[in-house]
């Protein structure tokens, strides 16, 4: 805790004497612990580089860019940089230091002397100081934490090498304009007191000597210090204030490789195949090979120093040959495709019988398993005789596997149909799996939500598009689940490429699982036991795919308004047959008010003679009378 306080305390210190202004000078250097009086440290800020994405940091294990320098252990800054920029040309250092540096003195410190170094793969650079624009300028370079301007050494012309490690700092002979040097000055040999001050008296001869010493030496960061116990001096802790970037590995060599293997790759056809000219798993098997390679020197081998990327592209190299060799020479032996070419019959005929019967009334078959079926189908009638056996055999089983799933999705029982008219999205389930007033809910995640961005995180690097929806029945306020599986069937927008699109399962950290799915139509189908988030991604549609999303779109809307049109006609149809049924002539008042639920037919009411009817309406007319006159008389013998 002390010693944290003692460090606390220096930086404390190092702030405020920055901020104060310069004052007449006692003392031949500048003391631990005082405050110094305006002679603060001299300090450098470290290198920058302006890069083709804006300025930046050379690494460093230090923060260079606030009020004063922290010692932190942690990286930052660029790491990595191409040898050149995409233009062919040179980048453009800066060397940073807090205050202006005199380099230009005729006096003891020496003319013309430049205090910065770099090094190249741990040796130094000679020339360094060559590249090296002096005097230092105040610009308008300003620092990248935007705290204020630094005095700045323009480095022009430098060539880096690729596959390199460059180091850059400063020397401790540097001095700024306050007098002060990067020299800690001593009183003997283990008693270090501060930085050497000039003062209008001039150095002492020790302190003189110990500069000319030490002047050329790296600058070494304080990262701690701490007063001795007899209160005589100072125990200071340094590590070396370097600046580096690596740049990436010269991987042409490699590259020629590839391009000679891909493009043999390219020139390979079906037909060449099926004449028995290459064998197709030694080509898949280079596809792959070629493919993992690449991934090897994008992401690892071109971070190496050149020597040792050099020795791992011969590596690659080799073992690339070697495929590229065995996928050239390599024959196939043909294979029986009896079996195959039966189970494919059988498959096709079960797939014309079903594809015409698909829905969810009672009888049909689920898109699903029939979609599915049909990439079977169109897989096993790609494979022929030079195919490998052990291939064939697996999609005799596959087809199999597949007409069992038909077979199993015809519908025995009575299916419910949700729809969520603002993402078109359908859910399908048994109708005894839900309550009777279960509703259904779909949200969309924005893709400023803190949802979408931990989902985004995990999307492969080909799936540049996603849509994130939340997917849930509601009884009443409350969440339910269906007690069996249902079918979730759900658009894929136009902006994302229906060939490309995956179904994922999001959970709360924004983890994904792919789901297997059947796409067609512009419609990607699923089942699930439980409904929850669920990602729709893939990469970005061509404008030829957005088109025919549009298109097939259109044929849908089309197609559904002319069943719309067709069911209202045939529902006018059926309640004017109905209209008609109902609709029959009153005889009079009492057949109409009549329960009676028999009807007459046209026959019967030819055949009845109306004087008849006439007759009984006056008799039931007389006896209405008769009951009225009766009741009156009653009421009179009441009142008596």
């Amino acid at each position: 805790m002390r010693k944290l306080s003692r460090i606390t305390g220096i930086f404390l210190v190092l702030l405020m004497l920055w901020t104060s202004a310069a004052a007449v000078v006692n003392a031949d250097v500048w003391e631990f612990g005082t405050e110094g009086q305006g002679k603060n440290p001299f300090t450098p800020r470290g290198y920058l580089v302006d890069t083709e994405k804006g300025q930046h940091w050379l690494s460093s294990t230090y923060d260079n860019s606030g009020f004063y320098v922290r010692y932190t252990g942690v990286q930052n800054g660029v790491d990595y940089l191409d040898a050149k920029k995409s233009d062919g040309s040179n980048y453009t250092f800066y060397a940073m230091t807090d205050r202006n540096p005199w380099t230009d003195k005729k006096d003891w410190i020496g003319y013309g002397q430049k205090y910065l170094f770099a090094y190249k793969n741990g040796a130094r650079i000679s020339n360094f100081t060559d590249y090296v624009q002096t005097p230092a300028t105040r610009g308008d370079k300003v620092d990248p934490s935007g705290q204020g301007t630094c005095y700045v050494f323009k480095i022009e012309g430098f060539e880096l090498e690729p596959g390199c490690l460059y180091e850059f700092g400063f020397l401790r002979g540097m001095q700024a304009n306050n007098g002060i040097t990067l020299v800690l000055a001593e009183d003997d040999e283990h008693n270090i007191t501060g930085y050497i001050q000039q003062t209008e008296e001039g150095l002492t001869s020790k302190e003189k000597a110990k500069y000319n010493a030490e002047k050329n030496k790296e600058f070494e960061f304080i990262s701690s210090w701490y007063k001795k116990e007899d209160g005589k001096g100072y125990t200071v802790n340094t590590v070396p204030m370097r600046f580096k970037v690596q740049t990436y590995a010269d991987l042409s060599d490699w590259e020629k490789a590839s391009d000679k293997a891909q493009a043999w790759l390219d020139s390979v056809t079906e037909k060449d195949f099926k004449e028995g000219k290459y064998k197709r798993s030694n080509v898949e098997q280079l596809k792959i090979l070629l493919t993992n390679l690449n991934k090897k020197a994008k992401d690892e081998v071109r971070f190496k120093l050149q020597p040792a990327a050099n020795a791992s592209i011969k590596s690659m190299k080799n073992e690339l040959n070697a495929m590229l060799q065995k996928a050239q020479s390599d024959k196939p032996e043909p294979a029986d495709t009896k079996s195959l070419e039966a189970k494919l019959k059988e498959a096709k005929a079960l797939y014309a019988k079903a594809s015409v019967n698909v829905g969810i009334d009672i009888g049909q078959y689920g898109q699903i398993e029939v979609e599915n079926l049909k990439e079977e189908i169109d897989r096993a009638s790609k494979m022929d005789k030079y195919y490998p056996q052990n291939e064939i055999n697996n999609e005799v089983e596959a087809l199999d596997n597949a007409m069992t799933e038909v077979l199993a999705s015809k519908v025995m029982e009575e299916m419910l149909r949700f729809y969520d008219k603002v993402t078109g999205i359908y859910v399908v389930a048994p109708v005894d799996s839900l309550p009777e007033d279960t509703k259904l809910f779909v949200r969309v995640m924005g893709t400023e939500t803190d949802d979408y961005k931990s989902m985004e995180d995990n999307l492969s690097e080909k799936e540049t598009e996603a849509v994130y929806y939340r997917i849930q029945f509601y009884q009443g306020d409350r969440k339910i689940q269906p007690t069996k599986s249902v079918e979730v069937q759900m658009p894929v927008p136009d902006i994302i490429s229906e060939k490309g699109s995956s179904v994922y399962s999001a959970d709360s950290k924004g983890n994904l699982s792919k789901i297997k799915s059947a796409k067609a139509n512009g419609m990607h189908f699923f089942k699930t036991k439980k409904l929850s988030a669920f990602v729709l991604a893939g990469s970005t549609a061509s404008e030829e795919e957005k088109a025919e999303a549009r298109g097939e779109r259109m044929r849908n809307l089309l197609a559904q308004k002319k069943q719309e049109q067709a069911d209202n006609k045939e529902s006018r149809l059926e309640k004017a047959k109905k209209k008609k049924e109902e609709f029959k002539d009153p005889l009079n008042k009492i057949l109409k008010r009549n329960a009676n639920t028999a009807t007459f037919s046209n026959d019967v009411r030819k055949e009845t003679n109306p004087a008849i009817l006439i007759f009984a309406a006056g008799l039931l007319a007389v006896i209405a009378v008769f009951a009225a006159f009766k009741g009156i008389m009653d009421m009179r013998r009441n009142k008596r």
